[in-house]
């Protein structure tokens, strides 16, 4: 097995097709494995790298990673990808050793692997759940999914959301905000001020992170397009969401509200009104992402699996 690392730039056409060949198998349909998530941020960053794979019959996988210096690799995109993988065809086999050292790295490290590739398993240090949203029996089949599992979740929204339209005004939500650079600005203010309260690392402070949501955001391409949803109750924004959407699902990635208006639930009630949405696009599911957190485990009782370690390159 040999492989070469080139910038994605310099991928051609011939290797699109293929890419989003391999992902049209649902396990890499994560719009964070899409084409274009790589082409962005390797637009953005000069460390992206691709490394193309060719097993003597020619060219068959490609590995996205950020070359992070002394011959360490990362994820593309890595702190804010939400998946990550090889792109190859369904059942293909290597060795994942062999394929690091034929990248030219020493390790390479994942913390939201997809469990479906069997050469990884034995490079992981732990995995984690991440809830998913089954639309696949359209709105209707998940809220009768949903009152099994979490009886009073939708009657408890509804009365917080007709509690907000009556005390602050009409609530709207949005698929896709008609205000797309004010609410964005907005939405990274209150993510980062939510970092600040919970003492995290502030995605939004970093240059590059804002330069790729930007270009997300204008992204439409069928793999990867970027959604900004809003919630509004007359004519105040009280919670937004950003996410990327891919051929059958929608990914759930930088919701934030308004704190003044926290005692209305304005995130889950902005969450319920993407997903029904998404159920009328015809978006097979809502992946919550890597997270057990407790707003997640009231709307969905699905979870599939993600991993984090690190390959060690084998020695020639």
């Amino acid at each position: 097995m040999k492989a070469t690392a080139v910038l994605p730039s310099e991928l051609g056409p011939g290797d699109r097709l293929r890419w989003e060949a391999f992902t049209r198998d649902s396990s890499l349909g994560s719009p964070f494995l899409s084409w274009q998530f790589t082409s962005i941020v390797g637009q953005v960053r000069g460390d992206a790298r691709v490394a193309v794979v060719d097993d003597g019959s020619g060219i068959c996988a490609y590995l996205p990673f950020q070359a992070a210096g002394g011959g360490t690799g990362r994820p593309i995109g890595a702190t804010i990808s939400d998946a990550q993988a090889i792109l190859a065809p369904p059942g293909w086999s290597f060795d994942a050793a062999g394929l690091v050292a034929a990248a030219g790295l020493r390790t390479w490290s994942f913390d939201h692997i997809t469990t479906t590739q069997p050469a990884f398993v034995p490079y992981y240090r732990q995995r984690h759940r991440s809830p998913i949203v089954n639309l696949k029996g359209g709105y209707d089949g998940f809220v009768e999914q949903l009152r099994g599992h979490s009886k009073e979740f939708l009657s408890q929204v509804g009365r917080r959301s007709r509690k907000l339209a009556r005390e602050v005004g009409p609530v709207v939500c949005e698929w896709q905000s008609a205000h797309p650079d004010a609410d964005m600005a907005i939405l990274q203010r209150w993510k980062s001020e939510q970092y600040g309260r919970e003492g995290s690392w502030d995605r939004f402070a970093q240059p590059w992170i804002v330069d790729v949501v930007r270009a997300l955001a204008e992204a439409r391409d069928p793999g990867c397009s970027g959604v900004l949803s809003t919630l509004r109750a007359g004519d105040r924004l009280v919670a937004a969401h950003f996410g990327l959407l891919g051929a059958d699902r929608l990914s759930w990635w930088f919701p934030a509200y308004d704190p003044a208006f926290g005692r209305y639930s304005p995130g889950l009630i902005l969450l319920l009104g993407v997903i029904e949405e998404a159920a009328r696009r015809q978006v097979a599911s809502v992946d919550l992402g890597r997270g057990e957190h407790g707003y997640k485990l009231r709307v969905t009782p699905h979870f599939y699996e993600v991993a984090e370690g690190e390959v060690v390159a084998s020695r020639p």
